[in-house]
């Protein structure tokens, strides 16, 4: 609905994908599914606390040795 009140159209395809002013291409994807993370007290003060991370992408981070503790 967001993209639709912007007049922004979704590119073609099975991902949520569209164009910024500029030409980039933006992909919206879940918090869940990716690995990069913001401090605890980051998402606390964005209102996100209650976000967190799937299973695959805690594996990813822990095998990077980069997961939250």
């Amino acid at each position: 609905r967001a993209l639709a009140a912007a007049d922004i159209k979704p590119l073609p395809g099975r991902f949520l994908d569209f164009l910024d002013p500029w030409g980039n291409r933006i992909e919206i994807v879940g918090y869940d599914n990716i690995q990069f993370t913001k401090a605890p007290n980051i998402l606390r003060g964005m209102g996100l606390a209650h976000l967190s991370k799937n299973a695959n992408a805690m594996k990813e981070l822990r095998d990077k040795g980069m997961a939250p503790k």
